[in-house]
């Protein structure tokens, strides 16, 4: 008898374990950027920090260096649940609402503290776009400051000219465009074999990319435009996000403002150290001369004006609005 109820005891408890492992929300998140990268170790540590929280009731599972999805799938797969939640820069799609391009503007945010100002303007326009594409906006992470790297030293724009950049939206595109070089949208997973195959001969970053990817005998010249901070936000599938109860979803908001803090210090530590650590590796780290300058501010003035006659009275708006907190 004995025997007996112990087998039934053992048997109760493995159920209640299948059961408590079956009622698990398990959401799959993407991120082009490899495992060793600071973005995806941020939306790890986010993940994990969800897991603890609700004990294990929301399993969030990381997967790097777009091994689920491409950078440029993501944001689609977490509209439609193929994912539920990513991570990606929304300039990516600046073709579908030009809003989403407003952190790639050249020179109007171009250090953290008026990327947080500009993000601050922006957010909730961000959020009612976001939500009618049946996505919610939980956090962003920034990058450091974006500079130029090249194949070759570059003393004035017409050395730039005919070179193949490698772009990851629409605002690097037209920057390589107004600067005489040849863009082609390349994915970060794929930089490596573009640049041995020569596809890459420049392309614009914090320098994180070039660095993970082992890039510098490919790109071994720098030059600090510091022209403007993209941003790498984490969304969620929103008929997900509001099939969590209120408890669950003010867990997961309070997580995402702790990993939104924490990215955006990883990032300022990155700033310095990433040059430190590719100078190590023989890339020279440049100032841009008075005609190399010259010609980033002709560029940036330029795409200013062109993505404000693109963004209507809106973005116009939400311009002025950050300014003005200048």
């Amino acid at each position: 008898m004995v025997h007996v109820l112990s087998k039934t005891a053992a048997i109760t408890t493995l159920t209640l374990a299948v059961n408590s492992f079956a009622y698990a929300d398990v959401w799959d998140l993407p991120s082009p950027q490899p495992s060793d990268n600071y973005i995806t170790e941020n939306v790890s540590w986010f993940a994990d920090q969800v897991r603890e929280a609700t004990d294990g009731e929301l399993d969030i599972r990381v997967h790097p260096s777009g091994s689920l999805f491409p950078g440029d799938q993501i944001k689609r797969a977490v509209q439609r649940d193929q994912a539920q939640i990513g991570v990606h820069v929304l300039s990516a799609h600046q073709n579908e609402n030009i809003l989403y391009g407003i952190d790639s503007v050249p020179f109007l945010a171009d250090s953290f503290e008026e990327s947080a100002q500009l993000w601050k303007v922006t957010k909730p326009a961000l959020d009612e776009l976001m939500a009618e594409q049946n996505l919610q906006l939980l956090y962003h992470i920034p990058w450091p400051p974006q500079g130029v790297f090249f194949d070759r030293e570059i003393d004035s724009p017409e050395d730039a000219e005919g070179l193949k950049f490698r772009a990851y939206n629409t605002a690097t595109a037209r920057f390589a465009e107004l600067m005489g070089m040849t863009p082609t949208l390349i994915e970060e997973a794929e930089l490596s074999q573009a640049a041995a195959t020569g596809m890459v001969q420049s392309l614009i970053s914090s320098g994180d990319p070039v660095y993970n990817h082992q890039l510098w005998d490919y790109l071994p010249h720098f030059y600090d435009a510091k022209a403007w901070l993209v941003l790498s936000h984490v969304f969620v599938n929103k008929d997900r996000w509001e099939a969590l109860d209120e408890e669950t979803r003010q867990e997961v908001l309070a997580i995402a403002e702790e990993a939104e803090q924490r990215g955006e210090e990883q990032a300022r530590e990155l700033t310095d150290t990433l040059k430190n650590r590719l100078s190590d590796k023989g890339v020279s780290i440049n100032q841009p001369n008075e005609e190399l300058q010259a010609e980033f501010t002709r560029i940036g003035e330029e795409m200013q004006e062109e993505w404000l006659e693109q963004a209507g009275e809106q973005g116009q708006q939400l311009v002025e609005e950050y300014r003005a907190m200048q």
